[in-house]
């Protein structure tokens, strides 16, 4: 078994060496394959020869490198047919607004009513009827650095009339500006300017946002807890016992996409309800626990319709430790056997 490991344009290097890290653990032979040279097609039809399976992740800084690394996958995947993971359909909907915003409503599951907007007529006539508040969101861009909530018309006006330009060929976009505790001052997103496209979501007040995770038969869940308005990229964690309805939503969700893993960000209402946010097929991972009960780290396992709590520490490597043990299983139909691998195990 030997396994190819994506590196692209913008990606971190966080992303392939946990990859990397995985597989070593799982004792798995892994290379490295640049997808972002100008020779990256010989590159691959050499390595091609020597892989099972690609572990893959696109980028997510800016929407011409996300394009780029996706046209080269769907390339790999048309013409040598290698397995990858995630699949290319999950990897469609990551950080995709619209196209995750198509896919919700197509399948029915419960959304924020979303709009996209192609037109700059259309749009200015859309803001003058819509209910205030509104979210303007980017495409692509991770957390809230590029989600807006708008609470006057004039303000909505200006951004469309930013976004789209006096004319298309004159267009600057729309740039976000972001802080966190790294910045002094506030930074300006300008290679990830929203142009020619405006994605608008309806405002649901919120309790809090859940992420929910599956990962082959594993599952997990915590509450994404609110910093002002905003729920992603808050860093604030609530460890609380998610739901059974939610996680009967995501093997739904994977269902009936056939996709292989997924994190779900999902708001819970102040009317109670639950409402689809965002589908992403990679996720940051940065604690090794993506759940706990009672204070005990853990993961459910779906077994014969029931969900069963199994304590340990299972995001290993950014949750990449499941993700390589799953594809094995699917390249295999062997599972290894998640006991004699170092720092899984729970100890009182």
């Amino acid at each position: 078994m030997r396994l190819g490991i994506v590196i692209g344009a913008g990606n971190k290097p966080s992303s392939w060496e946990n990859y990397q890290k995985a597989c070593s653990h799982l004792k798995i032979d892994s290379v490295l394959v640049d997808m972002k040279s100008a020779n990256w097609l010989n590159h691959y039809i050499e390595v091609c020869k020597s892989i099972d399976g690609l572990l893959v992740g696109p980028p997510c800084v800016n929407p011409e490198e996300y394009s780029i690394y996706m046209e080269r996958l769907y390339f790999i995947q048309n013409e040598f047919g290698t397995p990858m993971y995630p699949s290319y359909n999950e990897l469609k909907l990551y950080e995709n607004k619209r196209y995750c915003s198509h896919w919700l409503e197509l399948h029915k599951f419960p959304h924020p009513s979303t709009t996209v907007l192609c037109d700059k007529v259309e749009a200015l006539k859309y803001l003058s009827k819509c209910v205030y508040p509104i979210v303007i969101k980017a495409p692509i861009g991770a957390g809230a650095s590029a989600v807006h909530i708008i609470r006057s018309q004039i303000h909505a006006k200006l951004i469309v009339h930013q976004i789209f330009g006096l004319h298309r060929l004159l267009s600057c976009g729309y740039v976000s500006w972001v802080k966190d505790e790294k910045t002094i001052i506030p930074i300006p997103l300008i290679g990830s300017s929203l142009k020619h496209n405006v994605v608008i979501q309806e405002f649901i007040p919120i309790k809090w946002e859940w992420r929910i995770i599956k990962i082959g038969d594993s599952y997990f869940g915590h509450q994404k807890l609110l910093r002002g308005a905003y729920a992603s990229g808050s860093d604030r964690v609530g460890w609380v016992a998610p739901p059974i309805e939610l996680l009967d939503m995501i093997r739904s969700v994977c269902e009936r996409g056939q996709f292989l893993s997924m994190a779900m960000d999902v708001f819970e209402g102040l009317d109670g309800r639950f409402y689809i946010n965002e589908l992403q097929s990679m996720f940051g991972s940065y604690n090794t626990a993506q759940m706990r009960i009672d204070g005990i780290p853990g993961r459910y396992v779906y077994d014969r319709g029931d969900y069963r709590f199994e304590k340990g520490y299972f995001n290993l490597c950014g949750s990449r430790l499941l993700r390589v043990r799953h594809f094995v299983k699917i390249l295999t139909d062997k599972d290894i056997d998640l006991s004699s691998i170092e720092g899984v195990q729970y100890k009182e």
